[in-house]
């Protein structure tokens, strides 16, 4: 037990309760297991029996206990609420509901479709777990993210560095994939997260050496990948990441932000004059004018654009031909690709069986209709908005500030692969998602 007073650094201080101590803020281990191997690491386990899903349902399963025990923890008021709000809540019933309307399709499809959804679920856990958590669980916490980032950038680095193939490396019981295999879209949001994370450490003079070094090895794993939504992810994970920082040095007498604001002039010259030399920045170039696809790989980069933007309109079509699926979706168990058309689109040499568009809002708007999708869109922006309105605390907050990368960091590969709709980017993702929520709305009040 640990006493909790109104001087302990708490941002919405209440009378002093006493609290059972948490070692880690509920659902950390899976959401450390999935940034430490991303795509591979999602296959930990057997097939049916993977850890991720073992190590969550253990998460949660402790902490509802804890939370509904004879002696209840009281909120320590890190957080003004312990929920995620209104809109979080109204989008996790709508999920459940729609999820339950369509179990008569119940099958190993149903469930694959309606799986990666209920994660939204993660947020609700994390939200109360937060509200409830000491100095003690999330140093803890932090400390095992730390270490799921570093051994993903250590294994990533090995790989894209020596350039091993991963064919010839085992694989889990059932895993279609080998152990070690780079997913650049993933792969590269969680090395923007690391990226960031080094040049807050280097700013605010946290081992700013070793930072620099790291940093270093970070960015020579990045330059060995092509993939435009990972490079956007990235540039957004970085930026947002030295914003936060900036925002966190504004109590200081230093040269920090004068620096920050340097060297962000000199990435955004840099950018113009370099990258569009560079093959992704071909490729970028290449994908909104396609008379600039002057190489190989800005002319396929303009083919695999073309034809997701042809699939996306064949699914949002389809969506659109009867008012429940255009409002309520086509929900979990269709494949809603192959009644779209779209299959002959998307599928090829490298995606077979293609249930998902390769867009997140697209599927979710065919799986859940639009209300399904202005939820979600409500819910993020939120997301987006308690980020800029606590922007000064979430910049000095090191766990906050990892949230708030995770977050930012996924959304653009989840617009362009299938990323939110497996549990290596919806059970970070939502998890955030769930904590940042809850410096929002009214102040805490003692139980």
């Amino acid at each position: 037990m640990t006493t909790v007073a109104r001087k302990t650094g708490a941002p919405f201080p209440y009378a002093p309760v006493r609290v059972e101590q948490q070692r880690l803020v509920a659902g950390t281990l899976a959401v450390a297991l999935l940034i430490a191997g991303t795509r591979w690491g999602s296959y930990t386990g057997a097939s049916g029996l993977y850890l991720t899903d073992m190590l969550l349902a253990a998460g949660i399963t402790h902490h509802l206990l804890w939370v509904s025990g004879r002696s209840q923890p009281s909120l320590t008021g890190y957080t003004r609420r312990a929920s995620p709000g209104i809109a979080f809540w109204a989008l996790a019933t709508y999920v459940v509901a729609r999820i339950t309307a369509s179990i008569s399709a119940f099958d190993a499809e149903w469930v694959r479709d309606a799986v990666p959804f209920l994660y939204a679920l993660v947020g609700l856990v994390a939200a109360s777990s937060i509200a409830r958590s000491t100095e003690f669980s999330r140093e803890r916490t932090m400390r095992v993210l730390w270490f799921a980032l570093l051994f993903h950038l250590i294994w990533t680095t090995i790989v894209i560095r020596f350039q091993i193939n991963p064919a010839g490396l085992p694989s889990f019981p059932g895993a279609p994939i080998s152990i070690g295999q780079v997913r650049p879209d993933i792969d590269c949001a969680i090395l923007g997260v690391t990226a960031a994370l080094f040049v807050r450490n280097i700013f605010l003079k946290r081992t700013p050496w070793w930072s620099l070094v790291a940093l270093v090895i970070t960015s020579q794993t990045i330059a060995g990948m092509s993939t435009r939504g990972g490079y956007l992810a990235i540039a957004i994970a970085v930026l947002l990441g030295m914003a936060l920082t900036y925002f966190a040095l504004r109590d200081r007498i230093s040269l920090g932000r004068p620096a920050m604001a340097l060297v962000l002039v000199s990435i955004a010259i840099a950018a113009y004059f370099v990258l569009p030399s560079t093959v992704i920045g071909k490729r970028f170039i290449a994908t909104f004018d396609s008379s600039q696809a002057s190489t190989s790989e800005a002319q396929n980069a303009v083919g695999t654009a073309r034809a997701r933007d042809m699939a996306w309109e064949m699914v949002i079509d389809w969506t659109g031909e009867t008012r429940g699926r255009q409002v309520f979706g086509a929900g979990p168990g269709p494949n809603f690709i192959v009644e779209a058309g779209a299959s002959a689109v998307l599928q090829g040499t490298e995606y077979r069986n293609v249930r998902s568009p390769h867009n997140f809002f697209i599927g979710l708007y065919a799986r859940f209709g639009a209300v399904g999708l202005t939820l979600v869109s409500v819910v993020m922006l939120l997301t987006a908005w308690r980020i800029w309105e606590n922007r000064v605390r979430i910049g000095k907050d090191e766990l906050l500030f990892t949230c708030a990368l995770l977050a930012a960091a996924i959304v653009p590969v989840a617009a362009v692969g299938v990323v939110l709709e497996s549990p290596f980017g919806a059970i970070p993702f939502w998890w955030a998602v769930g904590i940042l929520l809850t410096l929002g709305g009214v102040k805490a009040v003692r139980r």
